[in-house]
C-alpha cells in the first residue's frame, strides 16, 4: 500500500509556510527573494542568482546562502521584558542583596522596580486651584513638577524635564527619563495649589488603546521585614547628641550576621549601598538629612580604599567629619572615588592607615577638599584662612576688580525715575504707562537661558512659559519678521504685553539697595520730539540689575529671578509727559547673587589666630599622653570619642590599651 512521503523541512519552527505553494528543497530556504530558480539558456541552475538579482545583502559574496544574518542589536527594552543595560537602581539593588538568603534577595525600597518606571500617574489636579484654567491647570501641575523635582537636589545643576505628558479623566500621566522619574516620585504626597498629589508608577500609555496600567508598588513581606532590620541597625548605631552615624567594623555587627549578609561571599561592598538606600528613606528632604547627620565614622572595615563605600558621598553629601581610621589606605588613590565630593568636610581622621607615612597627604588633602580645617586632630588652617583662601581664588578668576555703580544723575531725574518706576511696575502698570511711556516709546524683552550660575548659590531654573513668547533674544531669533514683530512701540502695545506678563514684586529700594546696582550717566542727541532743535536733546541712559519675584494667577508658586533693564529717558513731547521713556530693555535670567564691588585696599598680613578653644584641647591631649604614654594622634582619637572628658578617656584606655598596636605607644615608654 502506497504511503504519503513524509514532508521536507519547512524552516525554523514557528516561521509560516510559503505562500507560492508546495515544499520546496533546502537550498530554496537560502535562495535571496523568495521567487523562483533562475537558469541558464541551457536549462543550468544559475548559482549566484542571489547575488545578480535577490537580496542586496548577499552582493559580492558569491555564496549560495549569503551569509547569516546577524542578531540584531538593541539599546532599549522590547515586549520580551527588560534589556541587560537595565535600570541603575535594580543593579543596584541586586549588588546589594547579592549572598542573602532567598527570602531577603527582594528590593529595599519601592521607587526600585524591576523594570524602572518610566511613566507616572499623577492625581490630584482635578481638586487644585488650577482646574479652572483653561488647559485644566496641565502646564502649571508640569511646571510645579520641573521646578520642584529640579530643586531637590541642592548640587545639582540639571534640570529636570517631563518628555510626555496627557489627560487621562482626572489624571495626568507623565513621560521622562529614568532619572528625572525618580526625583519626581519624590514630590508625592506634596501640596500643589492647595490640592495634595498623588504620584505613582505605572507602565507608559499603549499606542493602541492609551491606557496606562498602575504598577503593584507593594513590598514583599521578607524586604520589608530586612528593610526594618537594617532600620534598627543603623538607629542602635546612631547617636543623636553628636549626630553621629557610626559604621565602624560592620562585619563584625551582630544584627548583619544575624541577616545572613556575611556568609563568606558578601561583603561590605555588597552590605553598605543597602545602608545607604534605607537611610535615604528616612529623611523627608535634604535638610533634614544634613541636620541630623554630620558625622559618620567608617573605622575598622578593613578598606584599602573607598570603592566598596563610595555611596557614602551620594547619601550623605554635605558631612563635616569623617572619621577613616585603621583600615588599610595605602595613598591618596585609595581617595580617588571621593576627589570631588564632601565640599564641606571640616575635619577627617585617617590614624592608623599606612596613608600616615605619606609626606604630601596633608597638602592634597587641603587642595581636595575646600573646607578642610582638622586632618587627624591637627588644626591645619582656621575658617578664616579658608575664607581669605576662597577670596583669593576669585580674585584670580576676575582680575579686572568689580567697581561699585556710577551714578552721575541730572537734578534728580533718574532717582525719582527709579523710586517711581519699581512701586508701579509691581502695583499698576497701566498708571505706570501713563506716567512715563507715550506713542513713541520703544519696550523689548530677551531671555538669557545660558547665563553662568554658581554652584554655591544655586537655585532651581524656574520655567518661562510666560515670557518666551515675547523674547525677542537675537541670538535665537533669526528672521527679520519675528525680530521686528517683538518690538513694541507705543503705550498701547506694550500695555498688551505687560498684562499678559506675571505679577511681579521687586525688593524694597530704601531697605534692601544691595539687592540692586544702578548705573545712571547723561546721553547727548536724542531726537527732540518738538522739533525745535534739529540737534537733539540730551537725556539719561539708566542700566539697572537687580531680582524680582512673580507670580502667575493660577498657582501661589513664586519665581525669583534676576533681571538687567536699561533706560534711555529724555524730555516729553507736547501735551505728554514730561520725562517720557524713549527705550525700555529687559533682560530676565535665572537668579543668581549680584557681584558685590571690590574695594581695592592694602591690608596687613593676617596672623594666624589663635584658637582657645583647641588651645584647651591640645593641653587636654598633652596630659592623656602623659597618663597613657600614648602619641597625640591616638590621644586625640580616644578625648574625640569620649567627647573631651579626660577621665572618661582614660577609663576607654584602661578598657582597651590591650588591643591598641604598637605605633599607638611612644618608643621606650611601658605600657
Amino acid at each position: 500500500m502506497m504511503q504519503r512521503a513524509a514532508a521536507p523541512p519547512r524552516g525554523p519552527r514557528g516561521s509560516s509556510p510559503s505562500v507560492r505553494g508546495g515544499p520546496r528543497g533546502g537550498i530554496q530556504k537560502n535562495r535571496g527573494g523568495g521567487g523562483p530558480a533562475r537558469v541558464d539558456k541551457d536549462g543550468d541552475l544559475v548559482m549566484d542568482a542571489g547575488a545578480a538579482g535577490g537580496d542586496k545583502r548577499r552582493a559580492g559574496r558569491g555564496r549560495i546562502g549569503g551569509s547569516p544574518q546577524p542578531k540584531p542589536l538593541t539599546t532599549g527594552r522590547t515586549n520580551a521584558g527588560p534589556s541587560r543595560g537595565g535600570n541603575h537602581n535594580l543593579h543596584r539593588a541586586q549588588a546589594i542583596l547579592r549572598g542573602m538568603e532567598s527570602k531577603q534577595a527582594t528590593v529595599l525600597e519601592t521607587r526600585i522596580t524591576a523594570g524602572g518606571a518610566s511613566s507616572l500617574r499623577i492625581d490630584g489636579l482635578s481638586s487644585s486651584k488650577a482646574a479652572s484654567n483653561p488647559d485644566r491647570g496641565l502646564e502649571a501641575l508640569l511646571g510645579f513638577l520641573e521646578r520642584k523635582a529640579s530643586g531637590l537636589d541642592a548640587k545639582s545643576n540639571r534640570p529636570v524635564k517631563i518628555k510626555k505628558s496627557s489627560m487621562k479623566g482626572d489624571s495626568v500621566i507623565i513621560t521622562a527619563s529614568q532619572d528625572d522619574i525618580d526625583q519626581i516620585q519624590k514630590l508625592d504626597k506634596f501640596t500643589f495649589a492647595g490640592s495634595v498629589l498623588s504620584i505613582r508608577a505605572c507602565d507608559p500609555p499603549s499606542p493602541r488603546d492609551g491606557k496606562s496600567v498602575e504598577k503593584k508598588e507593594t513590598v514583599s513581606q521578607a524586604a520589608q521585614e530586612a528593610k526594618d532590620r537594617f532600620r534598627a541597625i543603623l538607629a542602635a548605631r546612631y547617636d543623636a547628641n553628636l549626630k553621629l552615624l557610626n559604621l565602624s567594623a560592620l562585619a563584625l555587627d551582630t544584627g548583619l550576621r544575624e541577616m545572613g549578609v556575611f556568609d563568606g561571599s558578601t561583603t561590605t561592598s555588597k552590605v553598605f549601598p543597602a545602608m545607604m538606600v534605607v537611610c535615604e528613606g528616612l529623611f523627608k528632604s535634604p535638610q533634614e538629612k544634613r541636620d541630623a547627620i554630620i558625622s559618620v565614622t567608617l573605622a575598622d572595615n578593613n578598606l584599602a580604599d573607598v570603592s566598596a563605600v563610595t555611596t557614602l558621598a551620594q547619601t550623605f553629601p554635605d558631612l563635616k567629619n569623617l572619621d577613616l581610621s585603621r583600615n588599610k589606605f595605602m595613598d591618596i588613590k585609595g581617595l580617588n572615588a571621593w576627589r570631588w565630593k564632601f565640599r564641606h568636610l571640616e575635619n577627617l581622621v585617617l590614624t592608623g592607615n599606612p596613608i600616615e607615612s605619606q609626606p604630601t597627604l596633608k597638602d592634597e588633602l587641603l587642595r581636595r577638599y575646600p573646607n578642610l580645617q582638622i586632618v587627624n586632630g591637627v588644626t591645619l588652617r582656621t575658617p578664616e584662612e579658608i575664607a581669605a583662601a576662597k577670596a583669593v581664588a576669585e580674585a584670580t578668576k576676575s582680575p579686572i576688580p568689580i567697581a561699585g555703580p556710577d551714578f552721575r544723575d541730572v537734578s534728580q531725574v533718574g532717582e525719582n525715575f527709579i523710586r517711581q518706576f519699581l512701586p508701579l511696575y509691581d502695583t499698576d502698570r497701566i498708571a505706570l504707562l501713563g506716567t512715563f511711556y507715550d506713542a513713541h516709546s520703544v519696550y523689548s524683552l530677551s531671555l538669557n537661558l545660558s547665563s553662568p550660575r554658581s554652584p554655591e548659590h544655586n537655585m532651581p531654573i524656574q520655567p518661562w512659559t510666560a515670557y518666551i513668547k515675547f523674547s525677542r533674544n537675537l541670538t535665537k531669533l533669526t528672521h527679520l519678521t519675528a525680530r521686528m514683530s517683538r518690538r513694541y512701540k507705543g503705550a498701547q502695545a506694550i500695555q498688551q504685553v505687560w498684562s499678559a506678563l506675571p505679577s511681579s514684586r521687586h525688593p524694597d529700594l530704601q531697605s534692601h539697595a544691595d539687592k540692586y546696582l544702578i548705573e545712571c550717566h547723561p546721553i547727548p542727541g536724542l531726537v527732540d520730539p518738538s522739533g525745535q532743535s534739529p540737534r537733539g536733546v540730551d537725556g539719561l541712559i539708566i542700566t539697572m540689575h537687580g531680582e524680582f519675584e512673580d507670580q502667575l494667577e493660577a498657582t501661589t508658586e513664586k519665581s525669583l529671578r534676576s533681571f538687567s533693564r536699561t533706560f534711555i529717558l529724555g524730555p516729553g513731547a507736547p501735551g505728554g509727559p514730561q520725562i517720557r521713556v524713549v527705550s525700555d530693555m529687559l533682560t530676565l535670567r535665572a537668579w543668581a547673587p549680584l557681584a558685590l564691588p571690590q574695594i581695592a585696599s592694602i591690608s596687613p598680613e593676617i596672623q594666624p589666630a589663635i584658637d582657645p578653644e583647641q588651645q584647651k584641647r591640645d593641653a587636654i591631649t598633652m596630659q592623656l599622653v602623659e597618663k597613657t604614654g600614648m602619641v597625640p594622634n591616638y590621644a586625640n582619637l580616644c578625648l574625640t570619642e569620649t567627647g573631651w572628658n579626660l577621665e572618661q578617656a582614660f577609663i576607654a584606655f584602661t578598657a582597651n590599651k590591650d588591643r591598641l598596636p604598637a605605633d599607638a605607644f611612644i618608643q621606650g615608654v611601658a605600657r
